[in-house]
């Protein structure tokens, strides 16, 4: 079965690192509200994983879905080189949001373990070098290698979970990754939950209702968090005063967007655009 729709497949890469563990790290058992890739790339590692402890070495590729508690640390005479990858926004068919269809969360995969590394290494050099446009090149590997992660589960794999939402379940899946697609795709122009709603063929209440209960957030303070995400990026990457990073992703006041991004993100735009060119 396909897990993916092409066109509303979109998840948030919220961090890339490879960090170099030497002995005596450790991380204290701890879980995420999103999904999480740890990538064992050199070395060797003592993690919780699965309910058990367990020496893992090079080439150990783990996923853990929300909820899901693990552990990790370095013994004495070893090190390890990881990468690890959160994602968010990220919907699979028939499946809750933010979720894999992974039982365990140490996997095996098979042919394509080869590939999936190779990729592995390349979006570790893509976002340590920084290069033009490595968030773009980033992703698409990480694309990628989500969707060797599918094929090593469906092929023949006893860690895959039958689907766990229903029919009705299943539909309101569609309709928020639907609203979704339309945000990420027009925050810059004017959007009121009643216009979303009549793009989407249903009730304002119900869209709200929906969108809430998936996401944890009403469709227009999604919005609110697309615009300002991609504001952060410009503010990052580009050359242009506030009025026009405000302007560019929806917004007419200057005043009203700094307060906005302040209240977010704990500072002001004016001080990340500082920063950024000063670097």
């Amino acid at each position: 079965m396909a897990y993916t729709h092409v066109q509303t497949f979109n998840p948030e890469i919220l961090y890339a690192f490879d960090p170099l563990n030497e002995a005596g790290n450790y991380s204290k058992t701890h879980s995420h509200n999103f999904l999480e890739i740890s990538i064992l790339l050199e070395g060797e590692a003592d993690y919780l994983v699965d309910g058990e402890r367990q020496d893992l070495g090079t080439g150990t590729v783990m996923l853990f879905n929300p909820g899901v508690k693990h552990a990790e640390r370095q013994k004495e005479g070893t090190f390890s080189h990881q990468l690890h990858i959160g994602l968010t926004n990220l919907s699979l068919n028939g499946l809750p949001r933010n979720h894999f269809p992974n039982k365990r969360a140490l996997l095996d995969l098979g042919c394509y373990a080869d590939a999936f590394m190779e990729k592995a290494w390349r979006v570790t050099k893509e976002f340590n070098e920084q290069r033009s446009e490595y968030q773009l090149m980033g992703k698409g590997l990480i694309l990628e290698m989500l969707g060797l992660l599918l094929r090593s589960l469906e092929d023949g794999s006893d860690n895959t979970i039958p689907l766990a939402l229903s029919q009705t379940a299943v539909r309101q899946q569609h309709l928020v990754n639907h609203a979704v697609y339309y945000l990420e795709n027009h925050h810059s122009e004017e959007i009121t939950l009643e216009q979303l709603a009549q793009q989407l063929f249903v009730s304002p209440a119900h869209l709200s209702k929906i969108f809430k209960e998936t996401t944890g957030l009403s469709p227009i303070h999604y919005l609110i968090h697309v615009r300002l995400k991609h504001a952060r990026e410009l503010l990052k990457q580009e050359e242009w005063t506030i009025k026009e990073v405000a302007q560019a992703v929806g917004y007419q006041d200057a005043y009203h967007f700094s307060k906005l991004f302040k209240k977010y993100y704990g500072t002001a735009p004016s001080q990340v655009a500082k920063e950024q060119r000063t670097v």
